[in-house]
């Protein structure tokens, strides 16, 4: 409203000023056309009397130029009145557009011009800001873009340098093992196989993240029976959790039914909180995952018992390769892609995600999905 307000008064100023040009202008020929008649007048006058005297003529020689003359002045004020005022009406907008470019050449695209009249100089001026705007909504996307892929490499380089160290020194040890080579390999392999697990699990977190980003990524719902993949699912976990010393839980509603869901994305999803939560729980601890669900939405929750996340790290836990700044999260070494990617996946698939402490300990990662489907009794 405010908008249209101004862009209106200034509307009216313009049209003013030209109506007072126009009418400064009129006033001016009229002027210089009355005094050429006057002077033509006079001149007829004075070539119709033959016995003018001497001093007479004189006078008149002298007047008669003048008068003529004078349209000519009026004419040449006006015009120079005229080509002043445009100056100053031109100078404000070209005075703005030069010192903007300027600022474009030095990198700064924090501005706009002010210059809003509604002439052709404006919609110069606006266009102009509007091209500075899409200027700059595209070099801040590209300057994120090699933020992020600063970033992006420089975890990398420093997650697969530990393992590849641990690979190298391992085969240096077996190179110069001698008769012992045999039975350093039994010890060795073990570790060798944990470090080439973990490499690649990074390598493929790296490629899945990278095709989540694009806007091609599809996701492809197929009819799944809900409660007997999340029980084999959870038997899984439970064989993982007990070799940890660890007890597993799971809470399903006794209802089987079919579901339109993409089963792989909800696996790498449930799959990247469960290695959380086990990388997470304290000795003897226990882990749980339960299950609700509606004619709407699905609603998965793995809870830990774990030392949960500290304050200062919770606001930034979904950010890629963020590692905690509390002393939890120097204990744990990992990727800082697990929950990046799960965000990603959940919101290709339209849902929501949390991660949160728990009232009573630990922490609780519950994400949402949209469904439809049809209840099946069992």
């Amino acid at each position: 409203m405010g908008t249209t307000y101004t862009s209106i008064n200034n509307h009216k100023r313009f049209i003013g000023f030209k109506r007072l040009f126009m009418l400064n202008f009129i006033a001016i020929l009229a002027g210089a056309f009355l005094i050429t008649s006057i002077a033509e007048g006079l001149l007829l006058s004075l070539m119709g009397h033959v016995d003018l005297g001497v001093p007479r003529i004189i006078a008149a020689m002298f007047i008669i130029p003048t008068v003529l003359g004078l349209p000519f002045v009026f004419l040449g004020l006006a015009a120079l009145l005229f080509a002043q005022r445009m100056g100053k009406a031109v100078n404000q907008p070209v005075q703005e557009l030069m010192q903007a470019v300027d600022k474009i050449r030095q990198h700064d695209l924090n501005f706009s011009i002010r210059y809003d009249q509604p002439n052709e100089l404006g919609a110069l001026c606006r266009a102009f800001n509007i091209l500075r705007a899409e200027l700059q909504e595209s070099l801040e996307r590209e300057w994120r873009r090699q933020e992020e892929m600063r970033i992006m490499l420089t975890a990398l380089s420093h997650d697969l340098r530990t393992p590849v160290t641990i690979i190298q020194g391992h085969i240096e040890g077996l190179i110069r093992a001698g008769e012992k080579r045999v039975e350093r390999l039994e010890r060795y392999l073990p570790v060798l196989e944990s470090c080439s697990q973990r490499m690649s699990k990074l390598l493929n977190d790296m490629l899945l993240l990278s095709s989540l980003e694009q806007a091609n990524f599809l996701i492809q719902p197929q009819p799944v029976q809900l409660r007997t993949e999340l029980v084999s699912k959870a038997h899984l976990y439970q064989l993982q959790a007990s070799e940890r010393g660890h007890k597993f839980h799971l809470r399903l509603p006794e209802i089987e039914t079919h579901v339109l869901l993409d089963w792989h994305r909800v696996e790498q999803i449930l799959d990247n909180l469960f290695e959380n939560a086990l990388r997470h729980t304290l000795s003897d601890g226990e882990i749980s995952l339960s299950c609700t669900y509606s004619p709407q939405q699905l609603t998965l929750s793995l809870r830990d018992t774990g030392e949960g996340i500290a304050a200062e790290d919770l606001p930034h836990i979904f950010e890629k390769f963020y590692h905690g700044k509390g002393q939890q999260a120097r204990q744990h070494k990992a990727s800082g892609l697990g929950l990046a990617i799960c965000k990603l996946l959940v919101e290709k698939q339209g849902g929501t995600i949390s991660v949160t402490n728990h009232p009573e300990g630990g922490c609780i990662a519950t994400f949402s999905l949209p469904l439809h489907h049809e209840y099946i009794a069992a």
